[in-house]
């Protein structure tokens, strides 16, 4: 390193001293920016010495801790895979356990007092079982879905009541991709598989305010937004409406119109040009004032096809956009802009029973909210189809049943547990109706002495039963007449016939339809209301187990041998479960050993663009030091003061 020159010509004494403080600061600076590099180990103190450098290590700076968090989600997805796989090795040895007890109970020569004993062990399982579904890792509950803080399993009102959800645990293993690494209690207990599934479509109308991100679109496929062409024969013009900025129903109708003003077209109802919603409020249309209009899409654009406008004629009609169901949907857009009257609907569940007044919801989502804060522990959400709403029962042993209350409510959201359409095969727990062929199955007699015979064989749903009971009175010419209850549920017989015996029904040709249709019941006044047949179960593990516990309790040999069966079901489905929480481990283990070696490769990097080289940084920390000093030297020697500095 030079020292810098100090002039010898006459020059004031200021400006020598100017001259030498430069010198002197500048070597100063050098050996102290060679001082920080080696205290430091970094070959840059400021981004300003070399941004190119600087700018990449910035780069594999971010690179690297991306990399480091993701080995640490990684890291702990696969601790919680292990105990995962952990927990469900136990459920599994608790099942063949139970399963084993059931095999030797069923023995016809097991006495009572040794299945009562055994049934001692069976309630032991279950609550071994709930300790296992609370499983935490980590302060995390491993089977309550995203509601980890929570455990999933309570016993409150039943044999295991599952407060969960279905939630996914994701965490991102990769720059753009994530990887779930959870199960849920429903998904391994099968804890909320017993529920009314929403079957009523509530179709909901196209209004201004529907957001375009909750409609299918025509293809089913969504709304893909881009540039459509519109095309007038009379009078003959085209223009294009650019769509990427609509975000609702209305704003493609009022882009559409805009386009078509600009374009000079008169717009509204009864002018040249008009773009608004359908009749059915399901889709949109386009009228003209006179000749054909004809919307395309541009290059392979499909905006025009998702919003069923993709056509040419007089007139326009889209199709049905098949608008989801949210919870922001407004009830009196529902049923195509119809709405609904709602009124009040009675839930059964277990010992628990509400009856729920919906008449004050305006949106679905306070429909939802009223009955889940009902207090008869179930789950009202919208279902997988988004079409309608479901409820869902995750008390396991508990039977749910929902009717009316006066109304039609239930039958109008579509969660009446047994309605018109329920198929008889679903009926009792999907044991069915046993019926005969060609031959009757049950008999009512009127309380006028009348007395006819129901031939049910070929039945499908309840509404066919109840097809054929008012066919064979009519057939008998007795006012009598079914349907089902307008308090509750079940199919109601009702007598018209002012006679003053009782109203009877039996069974014929030893038939059990009666029992199961649950018709095996004394009359009320002047009518007689069977069961709810249809209630709602989950067919959990643990609904299993209270049968099975049942059936040693009360010696039922049946009911033991169905336990069994239900149990080994259960069973291979927890192997098969543990076999993809184990695959899961794996392809997490493979990820994590590729990653810390991407990691290595980047510190690498990282170290060749950083870090010093200590040989080369002691030479010119050494070249600054001995410059100063020779600045230093050489500026004394200058500095003395003589007869020239005053001539």
């Amino acid at each position: 390193m030079a020292v810098t020159a100090i002039s010898l010509t006459r020059v004031s004494h200021n400006q020598q001293t100017i001259a030498l403080q430069e010198s002197v600061r500048g070597n100063t600076l050098s050996m102290f920016l060679e001082q920080n590099r080696l205290a430091s180990g970094n070959r840059l103190n400021a981004p300003s010495e070399d941004p190119v450098t600087a700018f990449r290590a910035m780069q594999l700076s971010e690179i690297l801790e991306s990399q480091d968090q993701i080995l640490r989600n990684i890291s702990h997805a696969d601790s919680i895979l292990s105990a995962t796989d952990t927990a469900i090795g136990e459920i599994n040895s608790l099942l063949t356990d139970a399963h084993n007890i059931a095999l030797t109970m069923i023995n016809g020569t097991t006495s009572s007092e040794e299945r009562q004993a055994e049934a001692q062990l069976i309630l032991g399982i279950i609550n071994e079982l709930v300790s296992v579904g609370n499983r935490s890792y980590r302060d995390i509950q491993l089977f309550g879905g995203q509601r980890t803080q929570t455990v999933p399993f309570t016993q409150r009102y039943g044999v295991a009541e599952y407060r969960g959800d279905l939630g996914s645990l994701t965490t991102r293993v990769d720059v753009n991709q994530s990887s779930a690494f959870n199960l849920t209690g429903a998904e391994l207990f099968g804890a909320l598989s017993g529920g009314v599934r929403g079957w009523a479509d509530l179709n909901p109308a196209l209004e201004d305010d529907t957001r375009l991100a909750d409609v299918n679109g025509a293809a089913g496929r969504g709304i893909q937004l881009g540039t459509i062409r519109v095309s007038l024969s009379l009078p003959a013009t085209s223009f294009l409406v650019d769509l990427t900025r609509a975000d609702t129903a209305g704003d493609v109708i009022d882009l559409i119109n805009n386009a078509a003003e600009q374009a000079g077209l008169t717009v509204g109802p009864g002018g040249v040009f008009n773009a608004s919603f359908n009749a059915g409020l399901s889709g949109y249309q386009i009228d003209v004032g006179a000749g054909t209009v004809t919307v395309s899409d541009l290059g392979e654009g499909v905006t025009a096809r998702d919003l069923g406008i993709r056509a040419s004629g007089a007139s326009i009609v889209g199709a049905d956009l098949n608008t989801k169901v949210t919870g922001m949907t407004r009830v009196s857009a529902l049923f195509g802009g119809a709405g609904a009257a709602l009124g009040s609907i009675r839930i059964q569940n277990g010992a628990l029973s509400a009856d729920v007044d919906l008449s004050g919801a305006t949106t679905v989502q306070e429909i939802l909210n009223t009955i889940n804060t009902a207090g008869v522990e179930v789950i009202a959400r919208i279902n997988g189809s988004a079409n309608g709403i479901e409820v869902l029962n995750p008390v396991s042993g508990s039977r749910m049943t929902i009717g009316e209350l006066g109304g039609n409510t239930a039958e109008v959201l579509g969660i009446r547990s047994l309605h018109a359409g329920t198929l008889l095969g679903d009926l009792n727990q999907g044991k069915g109706v046993p019926t005969l062929q060609g031959r009757s199955d049950l008999a009512i007699q009127a309380k006028n002495g009348t007395r006819f015979e129901v031939i049910l064989g070929g039945c499908r749903t309840i509404g066919d039963v109840l097809g054929r009971i008012n066919a064979a009175a009519a057939t008998a010419g007795v006012a009598v007449t079914a349907d089902l209850a307008d308090v509750g549920n079940g199919i109601r017989i009702t007598d018209s016939t002012g006679g003053a015996g009782e109203l009877v029904i039996s069974r014929v040709n030893m038939s059990y339809a009666i029992n199961a249709l649950g018709l095996d019941k004394r009359t009320t006044g002047n009518a007689i209301i069977g069961d709810d047949v249809n209630g709602q179960v989950p067919n959990s593990v643990f609904t299993a187990l209270q049968d099975l516990y049942d059936g040693l309790m009360h010696d039922d040999t049946t009911k033991i041998g169905d336990a069994a069966s239900r149990l080994e079901g259960f069973m291979r489905s927890a192997s098969r479960l543990q076999g993809q929480v184990g695959a899961r481990s794996k392809a997490m283990g493979t990820r994590l050993q590729f990653t810390e070696d991407a990691v290595v490769s980047t510190r690498a990097m990282l170290s060749q663009v950083k870090d010093l080289d200590y040989t080369e940084a002691i030479t010119k920390f050494q070249q600054a030091q001995m410059a100063l000093q020779a600045n230093l030297m050489t500026g004394s020697r200058l500095m003395q003061i003589s007869l020239l500095n005053y001539l």
